[in-house]
């Protein structure tokens, strides 16, 4: 028998006999897929390099974000210029500073100062307290204390200003006359829910899961299927019993252990290292990351169905997956704060759902009654993406 006819034998499923039954059929693809399965296992395991590196990026990208993304701000460098010198400015001064959101960093002398530490970066902010200051609270009288922020950090720079006039506010209306207070007669009570600190770190950790389940699901598993045309050892397997779906599920099924596995370790490592819970139930978290995964293991086949060889395949693999997995599904930038038309189109990838599913979970305590429209969205997309996929390689290889 010639070659070719043994590769049209292989990819047809020469090897079922015509009276074999369903039962049969399937005992013999659970055996085919399973043989493949081990044979991808056993190659991991002999990458021990990649196998540790693999393990180890979720604990080095939760730190890289979690240390390095931070939206909230504290000990923001603060130059004072007390022209008061009065028990009333020194103690707003130390509001400021005990407050947390600022770090004192110089007590000028002149206006002179204040303008050289804004331009030379010494400091982000700068109070000035006039020398009428204590004299009119005492009369009852407002008074104004200047705040001037650097601006070329605009977020920074709307946050600090903020946290400066609450403070101040708050100081000068605890001491006017109460006959002045009574000018005031609502009182506001704010609360914050969900995340009460702000503290940015409980924004991030959830969002890298859905980074690490796109990278796990497309880029690792476009490489393997790549690596088998790169090192020719495809043919191989097409001249066996083995058709090309269930080449493509033996294929996969390790990188879903692997990403399930990955998505422990930064449940854990984001508990350990910066104390964040999950306030929801682990079943939902869980059927959302399985969602999510098949879509990203439909990406990655359907890559491999494009790219020749493993550079073409990283690239490939993330332009189309990772980039938006971080851009437009509201990982690092809100997409409220986007153009109307990127908003609009970052309906159409599932980090998007997968991102307020996610954070609901972990923020809000919420499940499946409430994100049902986002898991809807995620199966269709899933099963989309998998069949579209799956046609392109069996009509690759056959």
């Amino acid at each position: 028998m010639t070659s070719a006819s043994a590769h049209g034998s292989g990819a047809g499923g020469g090897s079922e006999l015509p009276g074999m039954s369903a039962l049969g059929r399937f005992e013999r693809s659970r055996r085919c897929i399973r043989a493949i399965m081990r044979r991808e296992f056993i190659d991991i395991r002999r990458d021990r390099r990649s196998l540790i590196l693999t393990l180890l990026y979720p604990i080095v990208m939760l730190v890289m974000y979690g240390y390095g993304i931070r939206y909230d701000v504290d000990n923001v460098p603060l130059t004072i210029l007390d022209y008061s010198e009065t028990p009333e400015s020194r103690e707003l001064t130390q509001l400021l500073v005990r407050s947390g959101y600022f770090r004192a960093v110089r007590f000028a002398r002149s206006e002179r100062e204040v303008e050289y530490d804004l331009t030379n970066d010494v400091a982000r902010a700068a109070v000035v307290i006039p020398r009428d200051f204590a004299g009119r609270l005492r009369g009852g009288s407002s008074t104004a204390v200047q705040v001037l922020i650097d601006g070329s950090d605009a977020n920074t720079a709307t946050i600090a200003q903020g946290y400066a006039l609450a403070i101040i506010n708050r100081f000068v209306a605890a001491r006017i006359a109460p006959a002045a207070a009574l000018a005031a007669p609502i009182e506001v009570k704010s609360r914050i829910w969900y995340n009460p600190e702000l503290k940015s770190v409980n924004f991030i950790v959830p969002g890298v899961i859905g980074m690490i389940m796109m990278i796990v699901g497309a880029i690792l598993t476009a490489l393997s299927i790549v690596k088998e045309k790169e090192h020719g050892t495809m043919e191989q397997i097409l001249v066996s019993p083995i058709r090309p779906l269930e080449m493509m599920v033996g294929k996969i099924v390790p990188y879903i252990a692997i990403a399930l596995i990955d998505l422990v370790i930064i449940i854990v490592a984001g508990y350990v290292l910066f104390a964040v819970p999950i306030k929801g139930s682990l079943f939902p978290l869980a059927v959302f990351s399985l969602l999510y995964l098949l879509g990203s293991l439909g990406v990655g086949v359907l890559v491999s169905t494009i790219a020749d060889n493993m550079h073409n395949a990283m690239i490939t693999a993330m332009f189309v997956s990772l980039l938006p997995s971080i851009l437009l599904s509201g990982f690092v930038f809100p997409l409220e704060n986007m153009p109307i038309v990127i908003q609009a189109v970052s309906y159409l990838f599932p980090g998007r759902y997968f991102m307020t599913a996610i954070r609901g979970i972990y923020l809000k305590g919420i499940g499946l009654g409430e994100l049902w429209p986002e898991a809807v969205f995620l199966a269709i997309f899933g099963l989309g993406i998998v069949w579209l996929s799956a046609s392109r390689f069996r009509g690759k290889l056959e």
